[in-house]
């Protein structure tokens, strides 16, 4: 039988399958674009020394760390190419919803949020994230109440937002708006440390593992509207979140008008099968 295959046109980075075509990938690589809205929340641990335990043994955090929790309401473009002729450059838009929380850590010179847990709607966004970048993206739906992503809200609009796993809401979010917008054009994107493991299919052990720096390449604009809060965790077999209940909400914001773009990564080191070892 002759090899009649024609030259692949495949992007490096996306994900599989991989046919000659390139129409059945999983996603396309990097950047991905997003737009939307976000509930962005500040506060501090009931229980501090809790962190150590849920933190990869080559970053460092500070004694009494204000976490960040976040629900993110967006679509992104990471998705295989449209056929759709109405979108001749091929761009296809797919919403999202995603529940994060966050620490802030350092890798010797590098400072940035490392999001222990993540919660996502979408099977495209969990695949890329956990596949390229390392993201622990995990299935989940989340649920917010309020005005819609681009319905204009005033001082007093409240928002509430929850994820719901196994018919439990494992972390919910109240907020009220307390003052006027203010408008952010391109500022500095945050840095997202992940700590990416892919285990081995021959024996136990890691195929991959890596300490990743991710997160925006760009961020066009974000509107921002400050706001009060109430955050909440419940304790269920399947998360750990419960143990990093908050003490104190410092700080919460509303965003809207979100535009930005993941980039690729930076490796900031390379892992062995210590990363199954917590002590």
């Amino acid at each position: 039988m002759s090899d009649a295959r024609p030259p692949g046109h495949l992007p490096p980075g996306s994900g599989t399958p991989l046919t000659w075509s390139g129409r059945s990938v999983g996603y396309r690589p990097p950047p991905w674009a997003m737009r939307g809205r976000a509930i962005a929340i500040w506060y501090r641990l009931a229980r501090p020394d809790e962190v150590l335990r849920h933190l990869p043994r080559s970053v460092q955090v500070d004694a009494d760390p204000v976490i960040r929790a976040r629900f993110w309401d967006l679509r992104h473009d990471a998705g295989p190419p449209s056929r759709d002729e109405e979108r001749p450059d091929g761009s296809s838009w797919t919403p999202i919803r995603e529940a994060v929380v966050a620490i802030p850590v350092r890798h010797g010179s590098v400072q940035g949020d490392l999001p222990q847990y993540m919660y996502a709607d979408d099977p495209v966004y969990i695949a890329m994230g956990r596949e390229v970048m390392g993201w622990p993206v995990r299935g989940g739906r989340i649920e917010i109440d309020g005005p819609a992503d681009d319905a204009p809200v005033d001082v007093g609009t409240a928002i509430v937002a929850r994820l719901i796993r196994g018919g439990t809401t494992v972390m919910s979010a109240s907020l009220t708006i307390t003052g006027d917008v203010r408008r952010e054009e391109g500022p500095i994107p945050p840095r997202w440390i992940t700590e990416k493991v892919i285990p081995r299919a021959d024996a136990p052990g890691v195929a991959v593992a890596q300490l990743l720096a991710t997160g925006p390449e760009r961020i066009a604009r974000r509107d921002i509207r400050p706001a009060t809060a109430s955050l909440a965790f419940s304790e269920t077999p399947g998360d750990e979140l419960a143990a990093l209940a908050p003490r104190e909400v410092v700080r919460a914001e509303y965003w809207s008008g979100l535009d930005l773009s993941i980039g690729w990564g930076e490796v900031l080191e390379t892992l062995g099968d210590e990363v199954y070892e917590r002590g």
